[in-house]
């Protein structure tokens, strides 16, 4: 679950129902807006909250990467969900 508040400019990840796996990590991306390739957003294994700027538009990822993140910079591991960030009022 993804909230973005557009005014602080942050955005909150919690894990709802993906279960934990030994030895991997889930890694939130955002894709387009002006990025040549996806950015690591961080890890949301146990919650995630980080200043950054997304805009409606931004497809947002989860990839299952070895623990810790991924190696490379990019999406190494499987991508589980995507979702577009849209505008709610």
């Amino acid at each position: 679950l993804a909230s973005v508040d557009v005014t602080s400019g942050t955005i909150s990840v919690r894990r709802v129902q993906a279960e934990a796996q030994p030895g991997k990590s889930f890694e939130l991306w955002a894709v387009g807006d002006g990025r040549a390739q996806p950015e690591s957003l961080g890890l949301i294994d146990e919650g995630l909250s980080r200043a950054v700027k997304l805009t409606p538009g931004t497809v947002l990822a989860v990839s299952l990467e070895p623990t810790g993140g991924s190696p490379t910079g990019a999406p190494t591991g499987p991508v589980l969900y995507t979702g577009t960030l849209v505008k709610t009022e």
